[in-house]
């Protein structure tokens, strides 16, 4: 599909649930009930493979699954199979905490799963807990290393808060030496939650990175949100995500299903287009989403009024 830039959508992220197991500090209240649904989740397994289905034939080649949390819903090994074997898509990822990812990464895997963008904000267990409220780090890390273990791509993204994480920077960056992970460092924004702590919380990583020596910058034409650096001889990278600026728009490929049956046109907008008077009707909705993709803006215009309530959602950056 070709929005009216020139830009060709090829890449959906899709939202299977809200919820989400943890509580991370800059992403949402301690007291949001877990059992609760945010935005009331309403579409069905058979919707969510209409949906693939139809994307499919129009030519998206890359699916993201995404939440709130995805572990959490239930027939995530059912969807990736059916993405991978009646969809033909390759490329199909999920963006994650981590948390039990380690005990179901075989099977995912074995279903066509090929990566897994995990949130991790830091590397000793009293501050993750701190940051996330009830995390277990261990858990997290040998989630890493099971998908590492399987061959399955791992990228840890990383919101940096100073005074609370910007001292194990460097950490993060070295395990890029020994390990083939992509480490992405996302700047805190002043948007929901992260309002209360972005006076005191916001750090510049540009600044910290350009100041490594030893760290050049990678030139790519892969459709990513993040500029990469790397070692020499290292087997992974270090990225830097700046979400408020618009430094990606121009490449911009990628489109949003969002677990209430809406699109977004643009990740960082509050926009929806909601599509379920379309689901199982397939020469309309193929109709509907090629008048749609030809709406996508150029660029997003993220400010807090707009975004302040879906927060929790600018920090899935997925590349």
């Amino acid at each position: 599909m070709i929005d009216k830039y020139g830009r060709n959508i090829n890449y959906v992220r899709i939202s299977l649930t809200d919820k989400c197991n943890l509580r991370c500090v800059y992403c949402m209240p301690s007291d949001v009930d877990f059992e609760k649904n945010y935005v009331n989740d309403v579409l069905s397994l058979n919707d969510y493979k209409f949906i693939i289905k139809g994307m499919s034939e129009l030519g998206i080649t890359k699916v993201r699954f995404t939440g709130g949390e995805p572990l959490l819903y239930p027939n995530l090994e059912d969807l990736i199979r059916y993405t991978y074997k009646d969809c033909k898509i390759d490329d199909i990822g999920i963006t994650t905490n981590g948390i039990g990812l380690h005990e179901i990464a075989y099977d995912l895997y074995q279903s066509g799963l090929k990566s897994v963008n995990i949130s991790l904000d830091s590397l000793k267990e009293y501050r993750y807990k701190s940051i996330t409220r009830c995390g277990d780090l261990k858990d997290v890390l040998k989630s890493v290393h099971k998908c590492l273990d399987l061959g399955i791509k791992v990228k840890i993204n990383c919101v940096v808060i100073n005074g609370f994480n910007d001292d194990e920077l460097l950490d993060f960056i070295l395990m890029t030496k020994f390990y083939p992970i992509d480490v992405r460092f996302i700047e805190l924004m002043p948007l929901g939650e992260a309002r209360k702590i972005y006076q005191k919380g916001y750090f510049n990583i540009g600044e910290m990175i350009n100041g490594i020596d030893e760290l050049y910058k990678i030139d790519s034409n892969e459709k990513s949100t993040a500029q990469y650096y790397k070692f020499d001889g290292s087997k992974g990278r270090v990225g830097v995500i700046t979400p408020m600026s618009c430094s990606f728009c121009n490449k911009c490929n990628r489109i949003r299903v969002t677990a209430n049956g809406s699109i977004k046109l643009c990740l960082h907008s509050n926009e929806e287009i909601d599509i379920k008077y379309y689901l199982n009707k397939p020469l309309i909705f193929r109709e509907t989403m090629k008048e749609m993709i030809l709406k996508k803006p150029e660029k997003h215009y993220l400010n807090e009024n707009q975004c302040s309530d879906t927060s929790r959602k600018m920090y899935q950056i997925g590349g």
